[in-house]
């Protein structure tokens, strides 16, 4: 039988950089962490961090652009109890001029950046209104609030993020169910290694740093909520 008393939290993009940072300091915070990510091997060394500060997480290889995958990662997250508290972490941007952009990068960057999060949240949400609660984190950009040159697609799926979030957020008021948006601006993670760019990554945020906020906002005692964070360095974007 699942345990109902148990705290738990599901992070997509839990392989690396903020979802990684996200559940290892949700464990310290009494959370069992369901990790998911297309990545085995990073998920296991998110799940070596977890367990160095005495957590206690499972690990769920999926791709969240499928629902069929979804369908099978609900019934797996189902058998351990009640999930509260829902990260849709996982995303990932492709840069270049627009008009050297291509379909198969922005069908890419909506199918994770935003139809993840559809996916996931569509098929989580009815068991939240059947307890009467519930955390719905979505993490955005800055790029969800204003639009950047060169990264059209990555702009739009933050944007339709920003969207769904507003949207179920005032639908889902009547059933306790909080909804918060995160909006950082530059983070110093594995996101950045492929990008050409002269930005200071010494001068980015760390995932740490979004963790903290992050957590913060999941254990703020209701029946408050903060709904939006935009987090950015003091001296703002580069």
């Amino acid at each position: 039988m699942p345990d109902t008393r148990q705290l738990i939290a599901l992070i997509t993009g839990a392989s690396s950089g903020i979802g990684r940072a996200i559940s290892v300091l949700l464990s310290t915070a009494g959370y069992h962490c369901v990790l998911v990510s297309r990545d085995v091997d990073k998920l296991t060394q998110t799940e070596r961090g977890i367990q160095a500060v005495g957590g206690t997480c499972t690990v769920i290889p999926a791709d969240i652009s499928s629902a069929e995958q979804i369908e099978d990662l609900y019934e797996r997250t189902s058998a351990l109890g009640f999930v509260s508290v829902i990260v849709n972490n996982a995303g990932f941007g492709k840069f270049s001029k627009f008009e050297e952009s291509t379909i198969e990068d922005w069908d890419a960057q909506m199918a994770v950046n935003l139809r993840g999060a559809f996916l996931i949240s569509r098929k989580f949400v009815p068991a939240m209104q059947k307890h009467g609660q519930g955390t719905l984190i979505f993490m955005n950009s800055v790029a969800g609030k204003r639009g950047y040159p060169f990264s059209a697609a990555y702009v739009a799926s933050k944007y339709g993020l920003r969207g769904l979030a507003e949207s179920l957020r005032e639908e889902l008021r009547k059933d306790n169910i909080r909804v918060i948006s995160v909006h950082p601006g530059a983070i110093d993670t594995p996101f950045w290694d492929d990008v050409k760019t002269d930005f200071p990554r010494e001068e980015m945020l760390t995932p740490q740093m979004v963790a903290s906020s992050v957590v913060h906002a999941i254990t703020s005692p209701e029946p408050s909520v903060i709904e939006e964070l935009v987090l950015r360095r003091v001296g703002g974007d580069f």
